[in-house]
């Protein structure tokens, strides 16, 4: 089975990408709207998914979209594409936050998942995503306080991750601590 796979963009599809390692050529799945952002050199981490007419490579950026694809894929009715389409939906901590709150609509608004399937999920993960060790949902306030210093969401998102802290204010100084390193 692969795990992951290093190597250069040859060509971006619709919804997948090509990627040569070692002079051979790998077809990626990804979601249509985030293939366009990898070019060059590439890491990608991957699921392999064996059917009778073939095998198809699911990519992901990092560890923790891999680890929480792999939980989405054990809800009944949840496929690897919408899966996917999950994980690339915002960033990973987001949305366990959304499914930890209930939030049906931010479910609904991935294409491909309608409202029984949401459901689904919000109802077999709640549970399993309180018992991860490590997890905090992470403070909107405290992200746009951070965007408003000027950092990128994607930077105080990651600053943010897994901070202990309580209340708004704290969770920034913590974040801006991390960030001035």
């Amino acid at each position: 089975m692969l795990s992951f796979i290093r190597g250069s963009v040859l060509h971006h599809g619709v919804g997948y990408l090509l990627i040569d390692c070692h002079d051979m050529g790998y077809k990626i799945t990804l979601p249509e709207s985030v293939a366009h952002e990898f070019q060059g050199e590439v890491m990608l981490y991957l699921h392999e998914v064996n059917r009778d007419d073939g095998r198809e490579l699911f990519g992901f950026r990092s560890v923790l979209e891999l680890e929480f694809f792999w939980k989405l894929i054990n809800v009944s009715g949840v496929g690897p594409k919408s899966a996917q389409k999950i994980v690339f939906s915002d960033a990973v901590d987001r949305v366990k936050a959304k499914i930890m709150a209930g939030d049906l609509a931010a479910l609904t608004d991935v294409p491909g998942i309608g409202k029984k399937t949401a459901q689904k999920i919000i109802l077999e993960l709640k549970g399993a995503l309180v018992e991860e060790p490590g997890f905090s949902a992470i403070d909107d306030d405290a992200i746009e306080g951070l965007i408003g210093l000027g950092y990128t969401r994607r930077d105080a998102e990651s600053a943010l991750s897994g901070l202990e802290e309580r209340t708004t204010d704290d969770r920034i100084r913590a974040a801006l601590k991390r960030l001035s390193r």
